[in-house]
């Protein structure tokens, strides 16, 4: 998907995943994950995954995943036609991967499948043109046309009860997977987890609030130095503003594609 060389610098993206006060307190390691990478023709591709409270490995199902799905989809969209490409079926490639390494990890641990239950989000960006993305899970992909409001690309995944979610080794995530693609301008990508939900969007409907995307995309878009940008989000995540709110593991990517 070589649409001609595009400066790298092209994006400037930002992300956290910090451990929550619960966990802090426990001991217990941060059991969400996420991994970025911008390709040579300017293409960012993200995945952001949340480990299951309950699941034994999660923090290793979780950045297991995110690193297998980026892989897998940075691989194949080297060798797709870029004029039209097949979104859901790149997409579906990278979320079965990522479940066939938890199933293999499992297996050389000799552990159960749900000791590494984990979401999954992963979206691609092409600057200025499109967003694709997928989800299994609570979690959210949000973005901003130029000139315009931040919106939901996809939505925490729809539930009778409360902390109850999709996971990928859940029977059926695949084909219960929430799949979109918004062609137009865009300037901004947002992935968090649930963790941020209550803060970052009008629940139960998942709408993005604008009050926090705005400044989010600004700060972003206004950022120089990757290692200070990385320290500023840091300390908002652990802010009493935040933590007051949210006890559990939070992740936030955020990125900006240039004017």
């Amino acid at each position: 998907m070589d649409h001609g060389m595009i400066d790298p610098r092209i994006w400037r993206k930002v992300g956290i995943s910090s451990r929550g006060t619960s966990h802090l307190k426990t001991g217990d390691p941060c059991q969400d994950a996420h991994a970025w990478r911008e390709l040579s023709c300017g293409t960012l591709v993200v995945a952001v995954a949340d480990g299951a409270g309950t699941a034994a490995l999660a923090d290793i199902g979780a950045t297991l995943a995110v690193t297998t799905a980026l892989e897998t989809l940075c691989r194949d969209l080297i060798a797709v036609d870029p004029s039209d490409p097949d979104w859901r079926n790149l997409l579906a490639g990278a979320v079965g991967s990522a479940l066939h390494a938890l199933e293999d990890e499992a297996a050389v641990r000799k552990a159960p499948l749900r000791d590494f239950a984990c979401t999954l989000l992963v979206a691609v960006a092409w600057p200025g043109k499109l967003v694709a993305a997928v989800q299994i899970g609570d979690g959210a992909v949000v973005a901003r046309e130029r000139g315009g409001e931040a919106f939901a690309v996809t939505r925490p995944a729809p539930s009778e009860y409360l902390n109850e979610t999709t996971f990928l080794i859940s029977p059926g995530a695949l084909d219960s997977a929430s799949f979109a693609v918004w062609r137009g301008d865009l300037a901004c990508l947002a992935a968090l987890t649930d963790g941020l939900q209550m803060l970052a969007l009008r629940m139960p409907g998942g709408d993005p609030h604008e009050g926090f995307f705005e400044p989010m995309f600004r700060f972003v878009a206004e950022t120089g130095d990757p290692a200070e940008a990385a320290a500023s989000l840091q300390g908002f995540l652990d802010s009493p503003r935040v933590r007051e709110r949210a006890d559990d593991d939070l992740t936030l990517f955020l990125a900006a594609c240039g004017p």
